[in-house]
């Protein structure tokens, strides 16, 4: 798949701008209020340079590191043009996946079909749960692995009756890491988190203590990931700092990508692919899933 020129892929390529809504506006002011008056609903970090601070123009070493993994991000695009005819069919109801809905869209559902199915997961464990999780269910039992996934979620995006999977109303904390000590090569550790790299936040233990932990072979999933760009200015609202630690975890080399849903939109022309190009895609949805297996120690 040819490349993008730089006019296609530049660094807010595809990411919609635009002043922020009135219910944002009211939404944000609401939980400002909130934190001061002692209930916190956020962070606040004193910078006395902050209004030298823009939303940057991208990582341009970050992209050279996606770029090693063209060749596997065709072959995820390959094996999504192979499958168009199941992927087509997903169109609910509930339980089963379908494309009419923002949290978890196009690229990012067909690859983690695609990607969950050929994994040979025996065991899934995923923080934060939702469409992701009938997308994962749902190639689990087609590809006839008997994985088992374990939720970690005190408040679903979407309902998970259904599915057959452990859900455990919480939020992720030290109690959970021998779930990820328990992962083994092929399985796969999903992560959609609160995207708030904070001291004790659950970025933290991802990148802090579960990360370092896991073994040589398990698939990570991370989401809401527009690396090499900053996020979308429609999003700066919400303040994520969680690919700003992300960034380090790959330049180390310890874990290795095989797929950016963003990168693969903006680079390589990926959503007018075979099999993803006739998939719905809601207005104002992103494409943002980033996959990663750990290397060999």
């Amino acid at each position: 798949m040819a490349r993008l020129d730089d006019n296609d892929a530049g660094p807010r390529a595809g990411i919609r701008a635009g002043a922020l809504p009135l219910r944002l506006r009211w939404r944000r002011f609401v939980m400002g209020l909130s934190t001061l008056l002692g209930r916190p609903r956020g962070f606040f970090s004193p910078y006395r340079y902050a209004g030298s601070v823009s939303g940057g123009d991208g990582y341009p070493e970050i992209e050279a590191i996606l770029g090693t993994a063209w060749d596997e991000m065709e072959s995820v695009l390959g094996v999504i043009a192979e499958e168009a005819d199941a992927l087509a069919a997903f169109r609910g109801p509930a339980p089963r996946p379908r494309w009419d809905q923002l949290w978890f869209p196009r690229l990012d559902g067909a690859a983690a079909y695609v990607i969950a199915a050929g994994s040979g997961a025996g065991r899934v464990v995923e923080v934060g749960s939702g469409h992701s999780t009938r997308f994962l269910a749902q190639a689990l039992d087609d590809a006839g692995q008997g994985g088992r996934i374990t939720c970690i979620d005190p408040e679903p995006r979407a309902v998970l009756d259904g599915l057959d999977v452990e859900w455990r109303r919480e939020v992720l904390g030290p109690q959970h890491l021998p779930l990820f000590d328990a992962l083994e090569p092929g399985d796969i550790a999903f992560f959609d988190s609160s995207h708030l790299l904070w001291p004790g936040t659950d970025v933290d233990m991802i990148f802090s203590r579960i990360l370092p932990r896991l073994a040589p072979g398990v698939l990570v999933h991370l989401h809401d990931i527009f690396l090499p760009d900053p996020y979308p200015v429609a999003w700066e609202w919400r303040g994520y700092t969680e690919q700003t630690g992300l960034a380090g975890w790959l330049a180390s080399g310890a874990y290795k990508p095989i797929w950016a849903s963003h990168f693969a939109r903006t680079r390589m022309g990926a959503a007018e692919a075979p099999g993803v190009a006739d998939l719905p895609m809601p207005e104002g949805a992103f494409e943002s899933s980033l996959w990663l297996v750990r290397a060999a120690q």
